[in-house]
C-alpha cells in the first residue's frame, strides 16, 4: 500500500461507495463518429505550494513533445488521462509527468485495434518505465495514480489505477466509471465498513493500488461504452473529488463548453477550501447546437415585412396540410371497415408469452454501474499479463527502448541506463542536474563548475581536492586556514619556520 498526504478533511461516504445509477439516455440512435471538444487544465490548489499532478492533453501548455499525428487519431482515437503524484512536490511531479509521457507514446506507438487491449498494455509499460527510472533515481518513495480514457468514433474505453477517476455526465446526471483503489474502499469491498462510515474513515488517503511501486500493476480496464452527442467524458484528480460531491461536479460541468466547465470545476474545489492539486480533462461528445437554434436565430433577424411574409406563408400551408389529413384520415377509416386482420397479421404483430424487444438502434434506458474486466484473487501477482497483439502489415514495430525509460536507443545518449529526457536519457544519481557520465562526483550533489563535486565549506574548493573540506582556506594552503592568533608560520604548532598551515 501507498500512503499519500492526508487532507485536512475527509472524502465524502458517498464518493467513497459504490457510484449510483445513471441517467437516461437520448431517443436518437449515437452517430459513427462523434465530434470531440477537449480542455484539459490543472492547478496547484490554495494549500500546495506546488503542481505534482500531470494531465493529457493540458490545453494551456505544451507539455509533452509527442503529439499524435492525424492518422493516429483516426486509428487509435482521442486520450484523456490525469496522473497525480505521491512522493512530495519533486518526486511527486516527476513521476506523474515520466508516466503519462509514457503512457502516451507507448499508446499510439502500438499496432493492433484492441483500443481497450491497447489502453491497458500503456499503462502497464509506463509503470514499467517509472518504476526502473525512480529506483535508478533513488527517489522509490514517489509515484502516481493514473485515470485514463479513449474516445474512438463513439465508443469509450477506460483504465485506472489509484484514486483519479474518469466519469460520464450525461442528461445532467453523472455515474463514476472507475473504481478507487484505496484502503477504504477495500474496507467498503470487505463489508468491515458501511458506505456512509467513509466520510470518517482514516484510511480514506491510503492507495492499495500506484503506479510505480512495483514493476508490474494490475490496470483496471472497464468494459467499452457507447457514447450520445452532448456526453461529458471527466477524467479529474482526487483534488476535485475530495472537495465537491458527485452531484456539485455534475451541476458545474453541464451545459458549458469544456474549457468553461473545466474552470468551473477548479473555482468550485479552490472556493470548498483547495486542500489538493486540482486537475480536469474534460470531453464533450457532439456538441451541435438544440435542434432549431439557426431557425430561431434566423428569425430574429427578421424584417417586420419578411415576418409578416413568412407568417402567412405558413398559415398558408398548416391549412392545406390540415385539408389533406383530414381526407386521408377519412379514407383510412373506410379502409379499416372493410378489413378484418387475418390470424396470420395477428401472430405477426404479437408474439403470445413474449416480451416486445427494442429496436436495436435505441439505447438501454440507464449506464450499468462499471466493473474491469480482469481480476486477481487474493494472494496473487497483480500484473495484467500483457495481451496478445498481432501487427498489421501497414505498422511497424516502436523502436527498441532498452532501458525502459521512455526514450528510443535512437534518441538515448545512454541506452543501457534509465535517465531523465531533459539528460537525454542518461541517469543523475545524485539529482544535481549532471549526468554520472560527466560528474566527477556523480554520488554527491555538486555545481558544475567543481564537475558535479561538493563544497563543504564553500571555499571556492570542491572537496575532493580540499585538505581541509571542512575548514574555510585559501587555494595556496590546499584549502585548509592558517593560524592568525600568533606571529607563527600558520601551522598551529609555533614559529617552527615550517610555513605548513594548521590542520585539525
Amino acid at each position: 500500500m501507498t500512503a499519500r498526504p492526508s487532507p485536512s478533511h475527509q472524502r465524502n461516504a458517498s464518493q467513497q461507495s459504490q457510484p449510483q445509477s445513471a441517467s437516461q439516455l437520448p431517443a436518437q440512435p449515437p452517430a459513427a463518429h462523434l465530434s470531440l471538444s477537449i480542455w484539459g487544465a490543472s492547478d496547484k490548489g490554495r494549500q500546495r505550494e506546488g503542481n505534482e499532478d500531470a494531465v493529457y492533453p493540458h490545453s494551456g501548455s505544451d507539455t509533452f513533445t509527442f503529439e499524435p499525428s492525424e492518422g493516429h487519431l483516426r486509428e487509435k482515437g482521442q486520450l484523456l488521462i490525469v496522473a497525480d503524484g505521491v512522493g512530495g512536490a519533486r518526486g511527486g511531479r516527476e513521476a506523474s509527468n515520466w508516466a503519462i509521457r509514457v503512457a502516451v507514446e507507448r499508446y499510439y506507438d502500438q499496432a493492433g485495434l484492441d483500443l481497450g487491449a491497447n489502453l491497458r498494455t500503456s499503462v502497464e509499460m509506463a509503470n514499467a518505465s517509472l518504476y526502473q527510472y525512480l529506483q535508478s533515481t533513488g527517489t522509490g518513495e514517489a509515484g502516481c495514480t493514473m485515470a485514463a480514457a479513449v474516445i474512438h468514433g463513439s465508443m469509450l474505453h477506460v483504465a485506472n489505477v489509484g484514486d483519479s477517476r474518469v466519469y460520464l455526465i450525461r442528461n445532467g446526471r453523472i455515474t463514476q466509471l472507475t473504481r478507487d483503489h484505496t484502503l477504504t474502499q477495500q474496507k467498503i469491498d470487505q463489508g468491515l465498513i458501511r458506505p456512509e462510515q467513509a466520510a470518517m474513515d482514516p484510511d480514506s488517503s491510503v492507495l492499495t493500488r500506484s503506479m510505480g511501486a512495483g514493476p508490474t500493476v494490475q490496470v483496471d480496464l472497464f468494459p467499452p461504452l457507447q457514447l450520445f452527442e452532448g456526453d461529458l467524458v471527466l477524467v479529474c484528480s482526487d483534488g476535485l473529488t475530495d472537495m465537491l460531491e458527485d452531484e456539485e461536479i455534475s451541476r458545474l460541468a453541464k451545459d458549458s463548453p469544456p474549457k468553461r466547465a473545466a474552470q468551473r470545476l477548479i473555482a468550485g474545489a479552490n472556493k470548498r477550501g483547495g486542500h489538493d492539486n486540482i486537475s480536469v480533462v474534460i470531453a464533450q461528445a457532439g456538441g451541435k447546437p438544440p435542434s432549431g437554434a439557426g431557425l430561431l436565430e434566423g428569425a430574429r433577424r427578421m424584417t417586420g415585412q419578411q415576418k409578416v411574409t413568412v407568417l402567412a406563408g405558413t398559415v398558408l400551408v398548416a391549412t392545406a396540410l390540415g385539408a389533406l389529413g383530414a381526407i386521408g384520415w377519412w379514407m383510412r377509416g373506410r379502409q379499416e371497415l372493410t378489413q378484418t386482420p387475418t390470424p396470420a397479421a395477428v401472430a405477426t404483430a404479437t408474439v403470445q408469452g413474449q416480451t416486445p424487444v427494442a429496436s436495436p438502434t435505441e439505447p438501454s434506458a440507464e449506464v450499468e454501474t462499471p466493473q474491469p474486466t480482469d481480476t486477481v484473487p487474493a494472494g496473487q501477482p497483480t500484473s495484467t499479463p500483457r495481451p496478445t497483439v498481432t501487427p498489421t502489415p501497414t505498422r511497424t514495430p516502436p523502436p527498441p527502448d532498452r532501458d525502459s525509460d521512455g526514450i528510443y536507443d535512437r534518441d538515448d545518449e545512454c541506452p543501457e541506463e534509465a535517465g531523465p529526457a531533459e539528460l537525454k536519457g542518461c541517469p543523475d544519481r545524485d539529482s544535481d542536474g549532471i549526468p554520472d557520465r560527466d560528474d566527477t562526483c556523480p554520488d554527491e550533489a555538486g555545481p558544475a563548475q567543481f564537475g558535479g563535486c561538493p563544497d563543504s565549506d564553500q571555499d571556492g574548493i570542491p572537496d575532493n581536492q580540499d585538505s581541509c573540506p571542512n575548514q574555510a582556506g585559501p587555494q595556496e594552503n590546499g584549502g585548509c586556514p592558517r593560524d592568525d592568533g600568533g606571529s607563527g608560520d600558520g601551522d598551529g604548532n609555533g614559529d617552527d619556520g615550517g610555513g605548513a598551515p594548521d590542520r585539525k
